[in-house]
């Protein structure tokens, strides 16, 4: 129940805040990342739903008093969703806490430990899970025809996509660049301007303009690769009135070129 309750009460909570609120946070961003005429978004089917609250409601009253739960094919089917649904929030979680320090990952049990004891638990249950379905499969198609077996399974797989895209979607979305271009050249103005500072600070001649530039290419590049640590573009560009983030950006290029010192008063 440890590894099957949260991510069921999870989806089941984000359902009840679309229906009050009109959005739920955990919905593809449509407005902000538009997908292309051939993407599919799934159908709502209410009888699906219909069943995935029962299961909730159902499985809610055993937390507290215990007992056995009969699954049939969906109400499986949405368990094995649900338990690899919450494997992404917690992923989701770990990127937001990813800067945070060990003992609060620790704390919040999003540390390297904690993920991959879920994990196992987690696979551990859903091959459990799988071969329940296979009997109840098996026991779905002799009571149905094999044509009411296929449309229950496609209305089954519209409405997992629907679920995935406007209840449970957990993957974090890339930060909005309007003009990435403009941005990137924005960029580079504004390490251009913290790497003069940080050279002047060590009493260095910064390079000509041109020169500069291409080494906050480089620098860009560098911290990409992660070569940089903590200063990434976006930390260093925060910190841009920082004598700490100044000499960094400053240091990389004298470590690179051999430049004039300034003469001393």
């Amino acid at each position: 129940m440890s590894i099957i309750w949260p991510g069921l009460d999870l989806i089941f909570k984000s359902y009840c805040t679309l229906g009050a609120k009109g959005r739920t946070p955990y919905a593809y961003p449509f407005q902000m990342y538009p997908p292309s005429g051939r993407f599919k978004r799934g159908t709502f089917s209410q009888v699906m739903m219909d069943k995935f609250i029962a299961l909730c409601e159902q499985l809610r009253s055993k937390t507290k008093s215990g007992g056995r739960v009969e699954m049939g094919t969906i109400e499986l089917r949405v368990t094995i969703f649900a338990i690899r649904a919450y494997i992404d929030f917690v992923r989701g979680r770990r990127h937001r806490h990813r800067r945070s320090a060990p003992e609060v990952k620790a704390l919040l049990l999003l540390d390297d430990q904690s993920f991959d004891k879920l994990k196992t638990k987690s696979k551990r249950v859903i091959n459990t899970l799988e071969r329940h379905l296979k009997r109840a499969n098996r026991g779905l198609q002799k009571s149905v025809t094999p044509e009411g077996f296929a449309l229950l399974m496609k209305d089954w797989k519209d409405h997992l996509i629907w679920m995935r895209l406007h209840i449970a979607y957990f993957k974090p979305p890339p930060p909005v660049v309007k003009g990435r271009r403009i941005q990137q050249q924005r960029n580079l103005d504004e390490l251009m301007k913290m790497a003069e500072h940080g050279i002047r600070n060590e009493d260095h001649q910064p390079p000509e303009a041109k020169e500069l530039r291409r080494m906050m290419r480089l620098y860009v590049r560098s911290a990409r690769r992660g070569r940089e640590g903590v200063y990434d573009v976006p930390y260093t560009l925060r910190n841009k009135n920082y004598f700490t983030a100044n000499r960094h950006v400053g240091m990389f290029v004298l470590d690179r070129l051999k430049l004039k010192e300034l003469p001393k008063p």
